[in-house]
């Protein structure tokens, strides 16, 4: 299968490997690691965030299930100790809300909500996880595709893996000193915007 390797790896690519090579190896096709890691983010933007010891996995479907994970649409994004993966979510479900088509409610204001909530939850103005993870539970499984179960999964396990992150956040500060970006997001496009 085909593999999009990114993030804290000394030469982010594309690379093809068997179904069950450790994903410490497939680190390894893009140059290894280039700082130590926090979590990876296995299967894309509709993937999940796994603890960085899920290295030590096979990249199968089977073999991340025990962390939560699948090779999806076969990304691993390596997300290194000083960069916040709450931040780099919220960036991401930002992206994908703005993206929808907007032809079912659970797209046009669900995921705008819980992109919002998020944001609010990574830049430390509220720490109540309540209202998005019952937005969340609302979202799931209501939309017309699959873009509000693939967004609803990917935080949920952002919320699972950066708990302790959430706790400083709600305290005003952040483990993250590399500033945001670290995964490709498409700069926002203002027309598109719904906020």
């Amino acid at each position: 299968m085909l593999v999009t390797v990114l993030g804290a790896v000394d030469r982010p690519r594309v690379d093809e490997v068997a179904i069950g090579t450790p994903v410490q190896q497939v680190l390894g096709l893009a140059g290894g690691v280039a700082a130590p890691l926090q979590a990876l983010l296995v299967g894309g933007y509709f993937g999940t965030w796994v603890p960085a010891s899920a290295a030590d996995l096979p990249f199968s479907r089977a073999g991340l299930a025990p962390v939560g994970g699948s090779v999806g649409a076969g990304l691993l994004a390596a997300l290194p100790d000083d960069a916040c993966g709450l931040v780099e979510t919220a960036r991401v479900v930002r992206y994908l809300a703005d993206e929808s088509a907007g032809q079912c409610g659970t797209c046009l204001f669900g995921l705008d909500a819980v992109a919002g909530e998020l944001q609010r939850l990574a830049d430390g103005s509220i720490s109540d996880q309540g209202t998005l993870r019952r937005w969340l539970g609302q979202v799931d499984g209501r939309g017309a595709c699959s873009l509000p179960d693939g967004v609803t999964g990917l935080v949920r396990s952002a919320l699972s893996v950066f708990e302790a992150e959430l706790a400083q956040h709600a305290r005003g500060w952040c483990c993250g000193t590399r500033g945001p970006g670290l995964l490709p997001v498409p700069p926002r496009a203002q027309s598109r915007s719904r906020r």
